[in-house]
């Protein structure tokens, strides 16, 4: 009761109570709040009515409005409590609990700050309109704007540091809000969604996590509104609004929370991809990126299109979108690498490792790594080696950065591999070791890599050891010579530092030796880095430190007996004495890293050791092989770090295991004379090594005989006379070491020679009488025997025999002062010729091919120190091995030739044997042995080039690679298949030769492969090979001299060859005498010297004949690889699927004719449309011409008739084997079609290849058929032209259409009018071959001296057909000295007339003047004059006008017509159909040109003879071409259509558009 009264109390004070002071007023209502707070909710009546005073003072106007904070919250604590007790029902009206909401909302707004002291009774009413739903009134009150503000504030005043309760009763009032409602009002809507976007941060990162949990407890609800707000947004309504909400953030949000609803936007996503707007595709590639690296989140299978479109984004054309899809493709493997798309992502971006931008690669190189490194099992090592294979980058950046990064993917596998025992990274060493053949890295690069980056720090040097072993094992032999390079500049630096320590104790300013030998020291040191200028520069800086400790630093970092630990603080603290800012700094690291025992040191060589041992008793043969490569490396190069180690590796020779005996051995070769004194107190040594030279493998042999002489203090000679003498005793014996006992004896022979001298009558008369001359006993079995490795072992003991022979004439000092080389250049001599030592010794064809293997690779040892001492005739047997009929043979020895060069211990004239293993340009290895020739001819160059350096005092042409062509010519005179040079008609003899020569002179003139860097080499090679080549002719063979005039024959060409190759260098300097070989050329005495004169103007007769032959050959062979169906294929549109510009088309065309031309003649022929290349309207009108012609054609002559019968039966097959000209059987002369057949269309746009060949070959055939029936000549008068159907399409133009084409601008504008108006052009009778497009460019007549010929007729020889043609000479290039012929069959040739058989018919004078005058009326457009019956044109002079006129087009099909002797039937001939058309036989032609009765008349005039009454016409009639109006039923033309030409049917579609 007390409680109840006291409500009333306080409620009535409150009524009566005023606005001011704000303190009393407060103070009420917290009393009345603590009071209002201990009632229960739904108490009794008496309480109800207790608390009436108090519901009602609480509404009073003035203190809902009052404007102090602590009077709002309380009155607002209050009012929680009345809900809370009257609950359900409401305690007041609309108007007043709307009026209440409104100061609860505000109330929230002081949740942001938690240190004031309303704090509290904030979070209590939150929490109590949370828990009592009261919230849900304000949807009653539709309170939409006040419901928007409090989801407003909410946002607002969240923040992290808000206790779990306030984060989650504000949550919930928002989702009761939301499920409570009918409908979400945009308003609320957008409020909610700005909260959204993954750019927040901060507070708004709070507001983002509170949204995202209200949409994902309420997807049901917000779904519709979501996926409608979004797909109006991204439509673009316009709505002024949507601009300021991240669109692309709330769509990753909500697809974190309520996946499904952002399933509608993905079209919209999927445009965005894919628009023009760089901004826009990058946002949406942002987008995406950010969802598919969602960690935890799988892509969805609505969202799998958009994946797909996202990763074509790596093909994207803008830089920065291709490195952003990288990078966020990395995020996604990252964040889950297996998931399902792992191997899409994988492979895609495998692909861009060869994108054309390096950032791109490099971003690939970085991704890949890093999800190497963060989760190995996610990246193959498949695709990791695809990675590694950029450190052959052409970016140097590109390549750094995978280098470096294949390094720490081999750190992070020795970190993990203590627990497995994969060795699936032990290749990354020797991948990083070969990239130190690249021309970008230098040593000391590598030498960083592998001391700092590839093993973690303060890993075990016993665990570096044992993946140092692993990882050779994965070296080739180019690796391990990469090692051996890092080991020998690690070794020249110290050498040259200690020498510079030693120089500096002793330094005196006033020395100045001294000072020399210390700049000297330097200059040596400073060659061992990249910029030696710059290292040169900070050495001397170096030396002007005074600071002892630093040279105390360096001492000790050169002491070999210094741990890795110890080497790295060392380094440290060098640099640390320097200081990051010291100008020496970076240098001074570098040097002491590399000056320093970082790789390899004592406790490594130990390690090696002990592991080996381990190995053996393991039994692992790769793991010892490797210890012992590595161990053998390190003596070579520092073999004080075996000091110490002396009894460990006598140990190790005593095991019972053959490799641990040869790589002992090996090593004791290498280290003995450091370690000798050591190995002293080892009486067993000595022993244990002779017993190799007597009992073990050759290779043990080998090494232990230069082991004996390194670790004996005398250099052997003691040990090596008492072994010598049981050596020498023991061959008699010839027991199973003989192998080994003749390899001891070889090696004691270059070690010492005065010992081998004592007893070496005994040793080659045994190898010569018991070994080299003993046959075969078995020699019937092994006869059988032809396989490469059934040698028998006396073929192996012959060349162990050969090998010791050849040993003792190459000691390691005074190899010249040895006598008798003549005798075993006469053995070897014997052996190259029969296969044995005499032809009497029985053997099998594999051991006489072993043997002479065997003796080839001895002459090429002997040559390094015998040079002058080989015979010519032992030279040539040598580099003819390389013709041997086992293909081993030859790859053998050319591979020892090639390696013998490259290390520059063979002359490069035995480079001739890569060429004498060729006769064809199509042989098998023809490629390789070219990528060979190029290596040669490299190394030459360099060698040249460092001889011009350094101003060496000889005759630098004998070091350039063309003297190689001084051999050359003499090997290829003396080869047993050289050809008589006399009997040059079969040119087919002479294809070895002409192969092999033009391989040589490619390559030197820089035409295969070879790049000519230095301006002007080009011209300097071909002046050098234009003299070898004179000096040569001015010599005699010294062999041979009945070879002189082959020797001549091959010289002119090589010279024409050399010309045809460099026709740019045709002006060259006066060629200089080169000195020859004397073994070789004598020059001619001064009597010969006269006629040498003459010998060099006169050229072998045979020589145009071949060079042309084998030209043409190769250009038929290189069209049909080209182009299998000698076609041209354009299409009509571009790889973007645009249409090419007709323009371009054009140029396309040109280039490709041109370059067909230029293969073949060389000489493009001449066009008068010089002055305009492409000139699209042109060839327009000549398309719209060639859509309306049909033109006929008819044979010249029974000869040349039968000619084409013959080529047309023979289609298929290509005869080379022809005089120059090649006239009447070459399909390959360029400029001249006569006697040619109907060529294949000059362009093909067809995908069913097949089909073409098939419908051509038909076509061929049936014309073939055609002309057969047709056994006269027809003869048919000029007609009018009349239009044909659309049918007749793919007829081509020849060089006349385009010569009278170009120049009449005027005239072609009436002649494309006339056209249309009329039907076909006038054409050839004579079927044209082929010509090439080239026939665009124009022969200039400007030269004067030039144009007597011009526009006469004359009469050329053909020496196949045996009679002259007559023709109209047309135009002349003055710069070819070429004049184009315009032959009366229609036929056009391109000639050098200087060098042809012709004459000018001078009794046509008149016909030549008329043939001008109508030329000349043509190019002014007039038409031609008609003439009726009566007075008609005589049939020459309709002859000359029809030859102004474009003549007709190569490969048109033939309508021939004739008539009957009774001049009433005509049977017509389609050529382009192959059908012989009887039904027209009655057809009389017609004119729709002049539509009067003078047509008609004109027509009557007009007849076809026979080839009888051809021979009655007269000489004015002999030559007459006229052509028949063609008419063609629909037959035929169907016929047609299937024959034509695809691609000029889009041309017509296109030209109609144009015109």
């Amino acid at each position: 009761m007390a409680a109840e009264e006291q409500l009333r109390e306080l409620g009535e004070k409150l009524q009566a109570a005023a606005p001011a002071p704000a303190d009393a007023l407060a103070k009420l209502l917290e009393e009345a709040a603590e009071c209002l707070h201990g009632i229960e909710q739904s108490p009794g009546s008496s309480v109800m009515e207790a608390i009436q005073p108090c519901l009602k003072a609480v509404t009073r106007e003035e203190l809902l409005k009052h404007e102090d904070e602590d009077v709002k919250v309380l009155l607002a604590t209050c009012f929680c409590e009345i809900t809370r007790i009257t609950a359900p029902d409401a305690p007041y009206n609309d108007d007043v609990l709307r009026d209440i909401f409104y100061l609860i909302v505000g109330t929230f707004r002081g949740l942001s700050d938690m240190n004031s002291q309303s704090f509290g009774r904030r979070v209590a009413i939150l929490e109590t309109v949370a828990r009592y739903r009261a919230c849900v009134v304000m949807l009653d009150l539709e309170c939409d704007d006040l419901i928007a503000d409090m989801f407003r504030t909410f946002l607002e005043v969240v923040s992290d540091n808000h206790e779990q309760n306030i984060i989650k009763s504000m949550q919930t009032i928002m989702t009761l809000i939301i499920d409570e409602s009918e409908d979400i009002q945009e308003s609320l809507l957008r409020v909610l969604l700005s909260a959204l976007g993954q750019k927040k941060t901060g507070a708004a990162m709070s507001a983002r996590k509170l949204a995202h949990n209200v949409i994902e407890h309420s997807t049901g609800k917000l779904e519709p509104y979501i996926k409608k707000f979004l797909t109006s947004s991204l439509a673009g309504d316009g709505s002024s609004s949507n601009g300021q909400v991240d669109h692309h953030g709330i769509i990753l949000d909500v697809y974190q929370c309520a996946p499904k609803v952002v399933k509608a936007v993905v079209p919209y996503i999927t445009g965005e991809l894919l628009a023009d707007e760089v901004d826009i595709r990058s946002k949406a590639v942002e987008l995406l990126g950010e969802i598919f690296s969602l960690p935890g989140t799988p892509i969805l299978e609505s969202f799998k299109s958009l994946f797909a479109e996202f990763l074509k984004r790596l093909t994207d054309r803008v830089v920065e979108i291709r490195v952003s899809v990288v990078e966020y493709l990395k995020r996604c493997l990252m964040s889950n690498p297996s998931r399902p798309e792992a191997p899409e992502i994988i492979k895609a971006l495998c692909d861009r490792l060869l994108d054309y931008e390096e950032n791109v690669r490099k971003g690939v190189v970085a991704a890949l790594c890093d999800i190497a490194c963060d989760s190995p099992d996610a990246i193959t090592t498949d695709t990791i080696k695809v990675v590694a294979e950029r450190v052959r980058d052409k970016s140097l950046a590109v390549k750094s950065y995978t280098m470096e990064r294949l390094a720490d993917i081999y750190k992070d596998y020795c970190q993990k591999d203590s627990s497995t025992n994969s060795d699936d990274f032990e290749w990354i060493p020797g991948k990083i070791l070969r990239c130190l053949y690249d021309k970008d890295f230098r040593p000391e690069s590598i030498e960083s890599i592998l001391c700092g980056s590839l093993f973690p720090p303060d890993f075990p040097t016993k665990g570096i050891v044992k993946h140092w072993v692993t990882a050779v094992t994965h070296c080739d032999k180019v690796e391990i010579k990469a090692l051996e390079q890092i080991f020998l500049h690690k070794q020249r630096l110290q050498q040259e530092m200690l020498k510079y320590m030693a120089l500096r104790q002793l330094s005196q300013e006033e020395n100045p030796d001294l000072q020399k030998r210390i700049l000297g020291c330097f200059r040596s040191m400073s060659r061992l880095f990249s910029d030696s200028a710059k290292c040169e520069e900070n050495l001397n800086m170096l030396h002007q430190l005074k600071d002892d400790n630093i040279w105390k630093i360096f001492s000790s970092l050169l002491d070999c007996s210094t741990t890795f630990e110890q080497a790295w603080s060392l380094r440290a603290d060098l640099l640390k004495i320097l200081g990051e800012k010291h100008a020496l700094y970076e240098f001074v690291g570098a040097l002491a890293m590399r000056c320093s025992y970082l790789l390899v040191n004592k406790e490594y060589a130990k390690e090696i050791l002990s592991e080996a041992s381990e190995q053996k008793t393991s039994g692992n043969t790769k793991l010892i092989s490797s210890c012992m490569n590595l161990l053998t490396a390190i003596s070579s190069f520092f073999p004080s770090l075996l000091s110490g180690l002396e009894e460990d590796i006598v140990e190790l020779l005593k095991e019972d295991n053959e490799l641990l005996k040869e790589g002992i051995a090996h090593v004791l070769s290498k280290a003995g004379g450091n370690i000798r004194e050591q190995l002293a107190s080892s009486s067993s040594l000595d022993l244990l090594l002779e017993r190799l030279c007597l009992e073990g493998t050759r290779r043990q042999a080998k090494y232990s005989v230069q082991a004996l002489a390194a670790v004996t203090k005398d250099d052997g000679l003691m040990s090596l006379s008492v072994l010598y003498k049981r050596l020498v005793d023991l061959l008699e014996e010839k027991k199973v070491h003989l192998p080994s006992i003749l390899q001891s004896l070889g090696c004691i022979a270059q070690i010492a020679m005065p010992i081998f001298e004592t007893r070496e009558e005994e040793i080659i008369n045994f190898i010569t009488k018991k070994i080299l001359e003993c046959n075969d006993d078995m020699v019937e079995d092994s006869s059988r025997k032809s396989e490469w490795g059934d040698s028998t072992q006396n073929c192996l003991l012959k060349i162990y025999g050969i090998k010791t022979l050849v040993k003792s004439y190459l000691p390691s000092k005074d190899a010249h002062a040895r006598p008798g080389i003549e005798k075993l250049m006469g053995i070897l001599k014997n052996i190259l010729t029969y296969g044995d030592i005499s032809p009497n010794t029985l053997s099998s064809a594999v051991d006489k091919a072993h043997l002479k293997l065997a003796a080839a690779k001895a002459v090429l040892r002997l040559s390094r120190q015998w040079d002058d001492k080989v015979p010519v005739d032992v030279f040539y047997l040598t580099v003819r091995i390389s013709q041997d009929d086992f293909p081993q043979v030859r790859k053998l020895f050319l591979g020892k030739v090639n390696q013998y060069i490259k290390e520059r211990t063979l002359d490069a004239k035995y480079a001739c044997a890569f060429l004498l293993s060729i006769d064809d340009y199509r042989a098998p290895h023809y490629e390789e042995f070219k990528h060979n020739l190029i290596e040669v001819v490299q190394i030459c160059q360099q060698v040249k080039m460092r001889q011009l350096s350094v101003q060496a005092d000889m005759n630098l042409l004998t070091a350039y690679p063309e003297y190689i062509l001084s051999y050359l010519v003499h090997v290829l005179a003396h080869d047993p298949s050289s050809p008589d040079i006399e009997e040059h008609e079969n040119v087919k003899a002479f294809g070895p030769i002409y192969w092999r020569l033009h391989l040589a002179l490619s390559t030197l003139l820089g035409g295969e492969g070879l790049q000519h860097i230095v301006p002007g080499m080009r011209k300097e090679s071909f002046t050098t090979i234009i003299s070898i080549f004179k000096s040569i002719k001015c010599s005699q063979d010294v062999v041979d001299v009945n070879k002189t005039k082959t020797l001549h024959a091959i010289c002119d060409l090589g010279t024409l060859i050399a010309k045809r190759l460099s026709q740019d260098q045709m002006d060259v300097a006066e060629p200089q005498v080169v000195p020859l070989p004397a073994q070789l050329y004598v020059p001619l005495h001064d009597n010969q010297n006269e006629n040498s004169v003459e010998t060099n103007e006169k050229m072998w007769l045979g020589c145009e004949k071949v060079l042309n032959h084998f030209e043409a050959l190769m250009t038929a062979n290189n069209d049909e690889i080209e182009s299998p169906k000698h076609k041209m294929l354009i299409d009509e549109t571009d790889e973007f699927g645009n249409e090419v510009p007709l323009g371009k088309i054009v140029k396309l065309l040109k280039s490709q004719g041109e370059k067909k031309t230029g293969r073949k003649q060389k000489t493009p022929s001449g066009s008068a449309n010089a002055g305009n290349d492409d000139d699209v309207l042109g060839l327009v009108r000549e398309i719209n011409l060639d859509n309306q012609e049909n033109l006929g054609e008819s044979e010249k002559g029974k000869p040349k008739k039968r000619r084409m019968n013959e080529k047309e039966n023979n289609e298929k097959s290509v005869d080379f084997s022809t005089p120059k000209r090649k006239r009447s059987i070459s399909n390959n002369r360029p400029h001249s079609t006569k006697g040619s057949k109907n060529g294949d269309e000059l362009l093909a746009h067809t995908p069913n290849t097949a089909g073409a060949k098939k419908s051509l070959e038909s076509k061929l055939k049936r014309e073939k058929g055609r002309n057969e029936s047709t056994d006269k000549k027809l003869l048919v008068s000029p007609s009018s032209k009349t239009p044909v159907s659309k049918g007749n399409k793919g007829v081509k133009k020849t060089h006349g259409d385009i010569l009278n084409s170009g120049p009449k601008r005027s005239a072609d504008k009436d002649n494309s009018k006339r056209t249309s108006e009329s039907g076909s052009l006038n054409g050839s009778l004579k079927r044209h071959k082929q010509t090439p497009i080239s026939g665009l460019a124009k022969c200039s007549t400007h030269d004067s001296s030039s144009r007597d010929v011009i526009g006469h007729r004359i009469k050329v020889w053909w020496p196949l057909d045996k009679k002259f043609y007559e023709g109209v000479v047309k135009s002349y290039d003055s710069s070819k000295k070429k004049h184009t012929v315009l032959y009366d069959d229609g036929d056009i040739e391109v000639l050098n007339l200087a060098k042809e058989k012709w004459k000018v018919i001078e009794s046509n004078e008149l016909s030549v003047k008329k043939q001008k005058k109508d030329d000349l009326g043509r190019n002014k457009g007039r038409a031609p004059e008609r003439t009726s019956a009566g007075k008609q044109t005589p049939p020459n002079s309709q002859k000359s006008k029809k030859r102004s006129a474009p003549p007709k087009r190569k490969g048109q099909p033939k309508n021939k017509r004739r008539k009957t002797s009774g001049g009433k039937k005509s049977v017509e001939d389609n050529g382009g159909t192959g059908v012989n058309d009887s039904g027209s036989s009655s057809s009389i032609a017609h004119s729709d040109v002049d539509k009067d009765v003078n047509s008609d008349d004109h027509m009557e005039e007009e007849v076809a003879v026979s080839s009888a009454e051809k021979d009655k016409a007269g000489k004015e009639y002999k030559d007459v071409e006229t052509e028949g109006e063609p008419q063609q039923d629909d037959h035929s033309v169907n016929n047609k259509e299937e024959s034509d030409n695809e691609t000029l049917n889009v041309w017509r579609k296109r030209t109609a558009k144009a015109t």
